[in-house]
């Protein structure tokens, strides 16, 4: 296969990916649905905590979303290892804000 088709599929699994995570990040974010979180990350979460906990857990969910949404957009015309840099990106910012989350409020 030509590398046009390659870059094609991984944009339509970056695209997909980003709608998974930022429809789940939206939901935790802004409907405070805590039940999408795995419980070993949220059992301990004081209840005047919750909104503050899905608030950061959430965006940072949603920032994943939109690092790869973003890359999956740019994949096909770019066609190099640049259009990954918004997806590593939106990974390592939203990873860092989830794994804060955790750390601060599931004491």
């Amino acid at each position: 296969m030509s590398d046009f088709i390659w870059f094609i599929i991984i944009a339509v699994l970056f695209l997909f990916l980003g709608i998974i995570f930022a429809v789940l990040g939206w939901f935790i974010w802004k409907k405070q649905k805590m039940n999408l979180i795995i419980s070993s990350h949220c059992d301990k979460v004081k209840d005047e905590d919750k909104k503050s906990y899905c608030g950061l857990f959430g965006t940072g969910a949603f920032v994943i979303g939109i690092g790869f949404l973003v890359s999956g957009a740019c994949t096909p015309f770019v066609q190099s290892v640049f259009s990954f840099i918004p997806m590593t990106a939106g990974l390592i910012t939203g990873l860092v804000m989830i794994v804060s989350s955790v750390m601060k409020y599931n004491k």
